[in-house]
């Protein structure tokens, strides 16, 4: 089992760093202040001010930029996408990433920046094709675990992402995808 710790959390983003190398790249030129204040609209200001907020080196190694005690582990995800995932979320994160079986723990993840939009059905497709089904979700928040197929959302291949959807409704990471407006 994945026990989850300040450091499993730095094992788990470290992971998720590989695929990102060139993200970390394109992220390198941004000082930390900017970096932690794109963070800041991950999620609402009282989570992201109480989460640690690590950041991705370009030679795959993770910096903490802020270390906090409220569960959440806040950093950009894909493509300059922020997020913020609480400790099982972590953990199913860290599942994905290593292609194992994700845990059984309901995960919890912020995106309230929305996201770059990804395949609906192929977790580890990188672009858009003919016949990935992409698709592109403003803000939302996300449920993993085994949960995720159990709330009643759709989990057709081209969901409406204004509504709660099921993305990769077919593979080991379903997950609720649950739209979420943003108030200033």
């Amino acid at each position: 089992m994945f026990r989850y710790t300040f450091l499993g959390s730095a094992i788990a983003v470290a992971l998720i760093a590989v695929p990102m190398s060139i993200h970390a790249q394109q992220m390198g030129a941004m000082s930390d202040s900017d970096y932690t204040a794109k963070i800041m609209a991950a999620a609402p200001a009282s989570v992201v001010k109480g989460a640690n907020i690590i950041r991705m080196n370009t030679n795959g190694s993770v910096r903490t930029l802020q270390t906090g005690a409220n569960g959440f582990t806040c950093m950009m995800v894909d493509a300059g996408t922020p997020g913020c995932a609480d400790r099982n979320a972590m953990a199913w994160m860290h599942s994905y990433v290593t292609h194992s079986a994700p845990p059984p723990g309901i995960g919890f993840m912020y995106m309230l920046g929305g996201d770059a939009g990804a395949s609906n059905t192929d977790p580890y497709a990188t672009t858009r094709t003919a016949s990935n089904h992409w698709v592109t979700t403003g803000p939302h928040v996300m449920i993993v675990g085994p949960t995720a197929k159990t709330l009643g959302y759709p989990m057709t291949a081209d969901p409406d992402p204004t509504k709660p959807y099921v993305m990769w409704a077919d593979t080991p990471y379903a997950h609720a995808m649950i739209p979420v407006t943003v108030h200033p």
